[in-house]
């Protein structure tokens, strides 16, 4: 079986079709006009790494009403669109995507498949190339029919804010049920202090994705004044940082007097930490909230 991927460039509004790493097809297409953001309700078209969850509307014919992901019967016309300028059209074919990084597009209030984000068919009369959807992926017709009958679910879509977002840094909240399935995917495990025998469930952690999708960093917060971090080992030996503020402020939120934090003897910590023991191999550091 081939492999294929699907990358969205949300500045250039185009769409690439790869089959093991060779570009077979481009579109040009219709993202959001309100931008780009992964919140519910925000009309926005999400970021990062995404799968194709469902294909729907096989053998419809071209320019065929679908609501609720059902087809209606109707065939676009430029009377139909005159007669019901209220809807937001949704014609021949549908992409269904579903996020992939918990806390960024998947789960709770940023779930794009929640969120109904698809790569739809749009009216001729819509423009290509520039952003003018509620959200979705807009495409011509034709280039929507050709598109789903090339793919099959469970490929990779990557929408990226442009190419070299592939290396710009993201920070999400990790849900609760989501962090020991990210812990795994991590190759190198940096535990900081150990849970504190005070029971507690109040562990908030966060999320360090890289823009093409990858896990690079997780840093959890836990009862007993500690962190924990998970990194990747291939990955900046500090990346992490860019987790700490967040855990600051969680911190302050919480009435907490100080941070604790253990790390290997090669790591240095984030500014404003204080190395108050040495042990071997590693090195504590407290970090002093503000009052």
């Amino acid at each position: 079986m081939t492999s294929m991927h699907i990358e969205i460039d949300l500045a250039a509004q185009t769409l690439h079709l790869f089959e093991e790493g060779r570009l077979i097809r481009q579109y040009t297409v219709s993202t959001a006009a309100a931008g780009i953001g992964e919140q519910q309700g925000s009309m926005k078209t999400p970021r990062g790494r995404h799968t194709v969850r469902a294909l729907i509307g096989r053998d419809l014919p071209q320019g065929s009403v679908l609501r609720g992901r059902r087809p209606t019967g109707e065939i676009h016309t430029p009377e139909l669109g005159a007669q019901h300028r209220e809807r937001d059209w949704i014609l021949s074919r549908i992409i269904w995507l579903s996020g992939c990084q918990p806390g960024f597009n998947r789960l709770g209030p940023v779930d794009t498949m929640r969120r109904y984000i698809y790569i739809h068919g749009t009216p001729d009369d819509q423009p290509m190339g520039v952003p003018g959807s509620h959200g979705c992926i807009r495409m011509r017709n034709e280039d929507v029919i050709d598109l789903f009958a090339r793919i099959r679910p469970g490929i990779d879509v990557l929408l990226l804010e442009a190419p070299a977002a592939r290396q710009r840094y993201y920070v999400a909240a990790v849900p609760v049920n989501s962090l020991a399935a990210l812990q795994a995917q991590l190759v190198a495990a940096q535990d900081g202090l150990p849970a504190s025998p005070v029971a507690s469930d109040d562990h908030p952690a966060w999320a360090l994705w890289r823009g093409d999708g990858q896990l690079q960093a997780l840093l959890r917060l836990q009862a007993g004044s500690g962190l924990q971090i998970w990194q990747h080992g291939a990955g900046e030996p500090t990346a992490w940082f860019a987790l700490w503020p967040e855990a600051e402020r969680a911190a302050l939120a919480r009435g907490w007097r100080e941070v604790r934090l253990l790390l290997p003897a090669n790591q240095p910590a984030p500014a404003g930490f204080e190395m108050i023991r040495t042990l071997p191999d590693a090195v504590l550091w407290r970090h002093w909230l503000a009052a």
